[in-house]
């Protein structure tokens, strides 16, 4: 018998093969708009697309976590100042998709630790797995590459399964999707700390009323990468993102820094 994943990697790995199933299937003849047709109610497709188009939910997300935070970073309001009636949309979406996520994780017996750490997942999900599957998707659409399927392991060792019984993360390889992960986590805080340095060389009320939704998110990505910042700097054991992740990690951002210095993005 198989046991559920115990390390990033296969967790990654599994909902990766996941995704870029659902998308094929979307992008075939079976797809629910067409297979479903005169077949179930229109509400019903729509209900199972939601699950083909996991994989695309990458891209919106990739704009969210790099974009606002170099806007902040270089002064560049995105969003309605907090003054402003058009603020109200942002704010409404924010608080009640939160909010029922939240009432919906406690409802199962869940706790605030365990809704906070399912936020992180699926935003790490998003930014990897999905990522990869809409990439390998599109390569077989194209014919650049064949239909393949990634088993994952399910076999763990003693420390790996004392940490995730901790319920501490588990890197300890050097796979790209970690340089993906670390290099968001680092780019967030660079461009946090940033921010908040033009906010106070510039004046606090001006510079809050205007970014105040982008600080936001960029506090929230950074609050939410703290085990990421520990997996790279602070954590010794086996389980932690090795040198080899941390170090092009940190190359990709200052080479961000400087392509948008170059060839401004925002």
């Amino acid at each position: 018998m198989g046991v559920g994943p115990s390390t990033l990697a296969q967790t990654l790995l599994q909902h990766k093969r996941w995704s870029e199933g659902n998308l094929s299937i979307f992008l075939s003849k079976d797809c629910p708009f067409l297979f479903g047709h005169g077949k179930i109610k229109l509400r019903h497709q729509m209900g199972y697309c939601i699950h083909g188009l996991w994989a695309t939910n990458s891209v919106p997300t990739l704009y969210y976590v790099i974009i606002p935070s170099l806007a902040l970073l270089k002064g560049t309001p995105l969003f309605p100042e907090i003054t402003s009636p058009w603020i109200a949309p942002f704010i409404y979406v924010f608080c009640v998709k939160n909010m029922y996520s939240l009432y919906e994780a406690l409802s199962c017996g869940d706790t605030l630790k365990g809704w906070w750490n399912g936020q992180r997942m699926w935003l790490v999900k998003r930014i990897t797995s999905y990522l990869y599957g809409v990439i390998d998707t599109l390569r077989k659409l194209l014919g650049l590459s064949k239909v393949t399927f990634a088993v994952s392991s399910k076999v763990s060792d003693e420390d790996v399964s004392k940490r995730y019984d901790q319920e501490i993360m588990e890197f300890g390889s050097s796979a790209p999707e970690y340089v993906i992960i670390a290099t968001i986590a680092l780019l967030n805080l660079v461009c946090l700390v940033g921010g908040f340095c033009q906010i106070m060389t510039s004046g606090w009320n001006l510079l809050f009323s205007i970014f105040s939704l982008q600080i936001i998110l960029c506090v929230m990505l950074v609050i939410s990468s703290i085990p990421f910042y520990e997996a790279m700097f602070l954590r010794k054991d086996k389980g932690c993102i090795p040198f080899s992740v941390t170090l092009p990690s940190i190359g990709f951002v200052v080479l961000v820094f400087l392509v948008e210095i170059l060839a401004p993005i925002v």
